[in-house]
């Protein structure tokens, strides 16, 4: 009996401690839990959250940008468009060989670029060529090359080709974000990229992404629209006549400009050779991304004379009809400075001055007007100094040596040598003329349009009155007798008053004094019609070859052009207008 309770209490006993060593085994797991759940839930949902959530960023649609007409119908300048791109991820190529070989061939890539690429083992993914033509892409996919991508991205496309390219600029990656290079890609780079958004989500165990439990953080706002002054019809014209124009004189380049020189509005700009945007790594000269219009400085010529005759005549000292008797040469110190045919031409009025281009006339009124009042109509005119266009590298001109106050500076200066001042610059001076007298903000863009439609009107103030109306009036008369009377006679156009002048300058050497007697620089600004400018239009010639003057170079590439935008904006005939014909010098 006592042996048998003793076996019981044993048990019971054992029992006893089997049940407390239970309860003490899941009061641990609920106090684990306690502090897993409760205690540290926040430190374990962050660590859950790094090791299954994933942060994405939402790219940002670029905005686009839009040509006009006269009539405000858009033209689509530059889009986004679906184009294939191919990639590799290195650590899943098995052939790198075959697959940098076929790459190479299929791209037209160097092999070692590709070897660089298949290299970075530790880079999930490579990109090897963007925008590719969709046939290579096809080619490529087919092949299914271990390692090797073929994708569609939304990339940066210009419907026109190299129409207005050198305005427009292109789109480069930096660090994979699409960013604007040159032209109004870059000026407006910030309203046209707009802001990336953040998506949360989370992976399973395998790293796929699930599209339970996606969250927006922060939504991206798309780049706003950029519609241009440029008229898409005008700038094709031009670019045609320009490259024609550089063609038939076998010249090393070319640039022009078309604006209202009522209001500072481009209708058209740019330069031969240009590029294309969609291709620009083709390119090995990027000085065909620089627009010459804004970026580029020269020696004008004599395109000066009829600011200096403006300043004259608005100071009261010369008119018209004014007589000087010209030598044929000025001696200022030891320089002697001659008419550009070395002639004397006697007695001539200011008028004559600009039709025969005499450079002993401007420098007489750059002398009645004396160097402090020359200097400030230069300063006034906008010479020396930043014209403010909304665009990158607007370069100032250089008139800095009328500042050593020498006499023979300030007396070339007077017709366009030893100063240099941007083709666009000389448009604004002599849109002054043409306008009665007020200089005006040249200006590309005409307003910016958000994604929801919501429309900015960009606003482009005059910077003042530099000549008085009349002053204006008197000197359009006299560059209209320059276009009718003149040399410049092959600018004119039956049934318009044309008013205008053209300038040939020479290039200075580059490794010493002086200017080379076989090189020069051809230019003409003109507009119309004369006495109701609708517009005004430069053009220059870079070193041309086998024609000496830009009388007989340029004028008849203004006339093509000119006697288009006189056509295609139904611009009525002046009465009883028609050049005169007289011999080119």
């Amino acid at each position: 009996m006592r042996a048998r309770r003793s076996k019981n209490e044993n048990f019971q006993w054992r029992f006893v401690i089997l049940k407390i060593f239970f309860l003490c085994v899941g009061a641990a797991i609920i106090g684990r839990l306690f502090s897993l759940q409760i205690l540290d839930h926040q430190k374990y949902a962050a660590a859950a959250d790094r090791q299954q959530g994933v942060s994405l960023t939402l790219t940002a649609k670029r905005g686009m940008m839009y040509f006009q007409d006269k009539d405000g119908n858009r033209k689509i300048a530059a889009l986004n468009k679906e184009w294939p791109a191919v990639a590799v991820i290195p650590k899943s190529v098995k052939e790198p060989e075959t697959v940098s070989l076929e790459l190479s061939s299929a791209l037209n890539i160097s092999k070692e670029s590709i070897d660089a690429l298949l290299a970075k083992t530790t880079d999930p993914f490579e990109i090897v060529a963007r925008k590719i033509d969709p046939q290579k892409a096809e080619a490529i996919d087919s092949k299914k090359l271990s390692g090797v991508q073929v994708f569609s991205e939304f990339r940066r496309f210009y419907p026109g080709g190299s129409l207005a390219s050198q305005a427009l600029g292109f789109i480069n990656f930096e660090k994979d974000i699409e960013t604007g290079q040159y032209g109004l890609e870059r000026f407006y780079n910030a309203e046209l990229s707009g802001e990336a958004g953040i998506l949360s989500s989370t992976k399973d165990a395998k790293g796929t992404l699930l599209y339970l439990g996606r969250k927006i953080l922060k939504p991206q706002e798309n780049g706003a629209g950029v519609i241009l002054t440029i008229d898409p019809n005008i700038q094709k014209k031009s670019e045609e006549e320009i490259k024609k124009l550089v063609k038939k004189w076998d010249a090393e380049s070319a640039s022009f400009l078309v604006m209202d020189p009522l209001t500072g509005k481009i209708l058209a700009l740019g330069g031969y050779p240009d590029f294309d945007p969609n291709y620009y790594s083709k390119e090995r000269d990027i000085s065909v991304f620089n627009n010459p219009i804004i970026s580029s400085q020269y020696e004008l010529g004599s395109i000066m004379k009829p600011v200096t005759m403006a300043a004259g005549i608005n100071e009261g000292l010369v008119n018209p009809d004014t007589t000087y008797t010209d030598t044929g040469e000025a001696i200022i110190g030891a320089f002697h400075i001659k008419n550009y045919d070395l002639q004397a031409h006697g007695v001539q009025t200011m008028t004559q001055v600009l039709e025969k281009s005499l450079n002993t006339g401007a420098m007489y009124v750059e002398t009645l007007l004396g160097k402090e009042t020359f200097l400030s109509y230069m300063e006034s005119f906008g010479f020396g100094e930043k014209t403010g266009i909304q665009f990158p590298n607007d370069a100032k001109g250089n008139i800095s040596n009328l500042s050593y106050n020498r006499d023979s500076d300030y007396a070339t200066a007077s017709f366009g040598q030893g100063i240099s001042i941007t083709p666009l610059q000389i448009a604004v001076a002599i849109s002054a003329i043409a306008n009665g007298g007020t200089l005006v903000q040249p200006y590309l863009v005409d307003s910016i349009e958000d994604d929801s439609g919501n429309r900015t009107i960009i606003e482009h103030p005059s910077k003042g009155q530099v000549i008085s109306k009349e002053t204006s009036e008197t000197v359009t008369k006299m560059l209209v007798s320059v276009v009718e009377n003149g040399f410049d006679n092959h600018a004119g156009i039956q049934g318009y008053f044309v008013a205008g002048k053209t300038g040939t300058a020479q290039v200075p050497y580059k490794d010493k004094r002086g200017y080379d007697p076989n090189r020069a620089i051809h230019s003409f600004v003109g507009y119309a019609p004369a006495f109701h400018p609708k517009f005004l239009m430069f053009i220059q010639l870079n070193e041309p070859r086998g024609v000496k003057f830009a009388s007989s170079s340029i004028t008849p590439t203004f006339h093509e052009i000119a006697k288009y935008m006189l056509s295609y904006l139904q611009i009525p005939q002046d009465i009883q207008a028609a050049p005169k014909k007289s011999t080119l010098r």
